[in-house]
């Protein structure tokens, strides 16, 4: 059995995600800093440090000029090799020996692997902002992260002097919500303290009305879904479902964001608490006989078509913008400066937020694994599923740049 460390923190739902796939198939980690001492973190976190420098950090299967390395989570192998990017870490545990037989994140049917796709980038690069979306602006006052992360990284050195740590953390999150599709209206009242209150920027328009619309549609769908099947796929747990336990399982340390599922989605918040408690491992993966694209699931689908896709097309046309016109500076680099912004249209909704290198080779993959497929199988998927000739369009949208 393999023994991986993961420098992450519980806060961060990739690193969810990566723990209910080692869990799934059979590996054991352990998770730094939390569970580490302080020797021990300091010298992982400088194997970090100098991989990221030296840019050693490996992605499965390649890394472009496109990605960037994220805070956390990194995967260290037994070997010391450094891992990062959660989706690529799951396929490569695919390719090796599961100390679960048969145990594997990804299924092998074309058709099944593009949904399982689609659904893990989704919530990787849209359904995210539905999470800070909670827990920075609904949970803000209620939720004790910064707390829990100074804990954490009190396992460092001299962190444990930093008493003002919780306040600047959470400070710091609440002023990253613009960068995370959260703009509240001009007119909003928040009653929280002032370093909790969340930016209102002049000429962006607001994006509440949508963000709050679609966490309940989303949560309301999941729900419908696990009510009638164990997982998203059907009876097996795949990255699909790791990917939404990701984003949605770090609310249930969020008193305001869990009460809300626990109202509203019982059976989502049930299923969250299975995954986080590590019980989908026990569940059994023999075959891919039953796997499927329910009814229930094609609702959430829909979901995913309507956001999702037409968030990257657009961020895709910003960026071709901005690069034929010498723009290098771009993610939240260029979110801090005030560059590289573009102003869309998503469901009706005008938006402004900066261009993201990273998604735009997350669209670019997922063209790529659609073309991949056969007509027929294209034509089977577009039975069911509305918009996928999306991936095969023009990918020109009608943006403007402002930044």
């Amino acid at each position: 059995m393999s023994q991986f460390t993961l420098m992450t923190s519980a806060l961060s739902p990739f690193s969810l995600k990566i723990q209910a796939c080692l869990a799934y198939t059979g590996h054991t980690a352990k998770s730094l800093p939390g569970e580490g001492g302080k020797l021990e973190n300091t010298l992982q976190a400088i194997k970090v440090e100098i991989a990221k420098r030296k840019k050693t950090i490996y992605k499965y299967p390649k890394m472009t000029e496109l990605d960037e390395y994220p805070g956390v989570p990194y995967l260290i192998e037994p070997s010391g090799r450094v891992q990062y990017d959660s989706s690529a870490i799951s396929r490569w545990l695919d390719t090796q020996n599961s100390p679960i037989q048969g145990r594997k994140l990804w299924p092998v049917n074309p058709e099944l692997q593009f949904i399982a796709q689609l659904i893990d980038e989704a919530g990787d690069d849209f359904m995210i902002h539905l999470a800070h979306h909670l827990r920075w602006f609904h949970s803000a006052k209620s939720n004790d992260a910064g707390q829990r992360l100074y804990t954490e990284f009190s396992r460092f050195p001299l962190v444990s002097l930093l008493k003002k740590f919780p306040i600047g953390f959470s400070q710091r999150q609440v002023r990253r919500l613009p960068y995370l599709f959260s703009m509240p209206p001009q007119n909003t009242q928040q009653n929280v303290p002032r370093y909790l209150t969340a930016p209102i920027k002049a000429g962006w328009p607001e994006t509440h009305t949508l963000l709050d619309q679609l966490w309940h549609d989303c949560i309301r769908s999941l729900d419908d879904i696990v009510r009638h099947q164990p997982y998203l796929l059907g009876d097996s747990f795949t990255i699909s479902d790791a990917s939404i336990y990701g984003m949605f399982g770090m609310l249930l340390d969020d008193p305001a964001a869990e009460q809300n599922m626990l109202k509203h989605t019982p059976a989502l918040h049930k299923w969250l608490w299975k995954i986080k408690n590590n019980q989908h491992k026990d569940d059994m993966n023999e075959s891919e006989s039953n796997l499927r694209i329910s009814d229930k699931l094609v609702n959430f689908l829909d979901i995913i078509m309507n956001t999702f896709v037409p968030l990257m097309k657009q961020n895709e046309t910003a960026y071709s913008l901005y690069k034929s016109q010498g723009q290098t500076l771009f993610n939240e680099e260029a979110w801090r400066k005030d560059q590289a912004l573009f102003e869309g249209i998503l469901m009706g909704h005008p938006f402004k937020t900066v261009t993201k290198t990273f998604t735009v080779q997350v669209w670019r993959d997922l063209k790529e694994n659609w073309q991949s497929l056969t007509v027929n199988q294209q034509a089977s998927l577009m039975e069911r599923i509305n918009g996928l000739d999306e991936f095969t369009q023009d990918n020109k949208q009608d943006i403007k740049l402002s930044a």
